[in-house]
């Protein structure tokens, strides 16, 4: 028998004889969880009736009560003000322990004391979620990881103490929010100047989908809310109706968990859009250009790298690599201007716009191209024209004039004419125009000698953002006949070669060019 049956039956006419007097007990309000009950009462004389009645139940079911583990709390008026004492109450002649005046009580994890101020409860948050976070940090463990067991585990672990304790958002977001965000930033790299909304961004928008303990708050203050106005009892409707003001208001407006991260969700991506415009452009600039249906792939891609270069995507997006132009903003550097060049040294200089590097761009472009003509290779019935070294040249098709990178003719004569560009997330969409005008006449030129020809438009960022047009690449991998895993795998591997090889490119800055060959993964 528990607690919880006993409270909803005890006022049937079966239990009427153990001397329950309804009469007498006015009014009654019952707390009860698992093996835990608690009773607030008017006067302290109907207190010690109920627990009378309390103690007979238990000796009549053979449960033991330890008074030992029990307390009693007291409040009452002197003269006009409210004052804590020290109530009387036994248990089989038993004196139940009293809270000290001053101090608070434990119930269901929330604390209690006279002044109802919390600030044990306080205490005790902060000092377990530096405690959570602190063993998190010491363990061996790939970022990624780290932010798995805060976003699984930690939050799971402070969502009764969010539901429960009496605290602002405002202090959550001081409190808790800063010391998770200083690991976090410590786990990623990312330098105090460095936004986090990027990463608080979804997977499918190129974040890692994490949430502030603030978030958490409102989630489970909004689950408790709609716990209390959706209730079938009438007193816990008037209950939200009487609360339903002041801070309550903004938990209020939700109507699900869902809705809470929504909002956030889009306020972090306005962030980024409207005021944040140095370090939101990736976001700007992938939101406007990218192909949406691969950019879960990338995400799978992103997780599969080693620290370092995880790490390397995260200040990618967030512009706040160490550049010669950041350098210079952050005060540690005099000059913000390229070593060979002389022009300022940006992330879009580093990665992809420097005229020294040339040879650099060159070969992360042929990186890729390399693995495509390998997966090509494997095709049965189909003749494969590369312009790399060890293959037959597209010029023996298209002349010398026009030299696409890549020509795949079937046995049926349909040929699919790919033309891969490798540069800056801002310049996706223009590569594409610029690359369509370039084929235009020779698509027109070969459609004549041919059943289909098709161009297919492969516009990828520097980190392995794939452009809209990409659609007709994905398009083209199904018409060869490879399956939904063998496409996936084709994409995440052209991700990671992108990726890997700007990060080279990015480590080899203001330093000679030696490397030449070609990347295998």
């Amino acid at each position: 028998m528990c607690f919880n049956t006993y409270i909803q039956h005890i006022k049937a006419e079966k239990y009427r004889q153990f001397g329950f007097s309804l009469q007498l007990l006015n009014p009654i309000h019952w707390f009860q969880f698992a093996d835990d009950a608690a009773v607030i009462i008017g006067q302290e004389s109907e207190n010690q009736h109920l627990l009378n009645r309390f103690s007979i139940c238990c000796q009549w079911s053979n449960m033991v009560v330890r008074v030992d583990k029990c307390s009693t709390f007291g409040i009452k008026k002197v003269l006009s003000k409210s004052a804590q004492y020290l109530p009387k109450l036994l248990i089989k002649k038993d004196l139940i322990p009293t809270i000290k005046t001053g101090e608070s009580f434990e119930y269901l994890g929330r604390h209690f004391d006279f002044s109802m101020t919390n600030e044990k409860h306080k205490c005790k948050l902060i000092s377990l979620i530096d405690e959570l976070m602190s063993e998190i940090d010491l363990k061996p463990l790939h970022p990624k990881n780290k932010i798995l067991l805060y976003s699984r585990y930690v939050l799971s672990k402070l969502s009764w103490h969010l539901t429960v304790a009496t605290i602002s958002k405002t202090w959550v977001v001081e409190n808790i929010d800063s010391p998770v965000n200083k690991y976090v930033r410590k786990w990623l790299e990312v330098p105090i100047s460095g936004t986090l909304s990027n990463i608080f961004l979804t997977r499918n928008k190129f974040g890692l989908n994490i949430i502030p303990a603030s978030v958490k708050f409102i989630q489970c203050q909004t689950v408790l809310r709609n716990a209390l106005k959706t209730s079938s009892n009438d007193s816990i409707n008037e209950l939200w109706k009487s609360t339903n003001n002041h801070t309550n208001i903004q938990y209020d407006s939700y109507n699900s968990t869902k809705e809470v991260l929504k909002t956030f969700h889009s306020q972090q991506e306005n962030k980024l859009r409207d005021r944040l415009k140095c370090q939101g452009s990736f976001f700007e600039n992938i939101s406007k250009f990218s192909l949406s249906q691969l950019n879960a792939i990338w995400s799978v891609s992103q997780s599969k790298l080693p620290k370092n270069i995880f790490n390397f995507t995260i200040r990618y997006m967030n512009n706040t690599l160490p550049t010669r132009k950041n350098l210079s903003r952050w005060g540690i550097s005099s000059s913000s201007d390229c070593s060979f060049c002389l022009h300022p040294e940006s992330l879009l200089h580093v990665v992809a716009g420097c005229q020294h590097y040339l040879e650099r761009f060159t070969w992360r472009h042929d990186c890729i191209l390399k693995f495509l003509a390998k997966t090509f290779q494997s095709l049965n019935e189909c003749k494969l024209l590369v312009d790399l070294p060890g293959f037959e040249s597209p010029s023996i098709i298209t002349g010398d004039e026009y030299r696409p990178d890549l020509l795949v003719s079937s046995s049926d004569k349909h040929l699919y004419v790919i033309e891969l560009t490798v540069g800056f997330e801002s310049n996706l969409t223009n590569n594409v125009n610029r690359k369509k005008a370039k084929y235009k006449n020779l698509i027109g030129e070969l459609d004549q000698n041919f059943t289909s020809v098709k161009f297919i438009n492969l516009s990828v960022s520097s980190l392995g953002v794939f452009d809209k047009e990409c659609h007709t690449f994905v398009k083209m991998l199904n018409e060869l006949g490879l399956d939904n895993q063998h496409q996936q795998y084709c994409i995440r591997k052209m991700i990671s070669i992108a990726i890997r090889s700007t990060y080279y490119i990015f480590c080899c800055r203001n330093k000679e060019w030696t490397n030449t060959e070609l990347m295998n993964i």
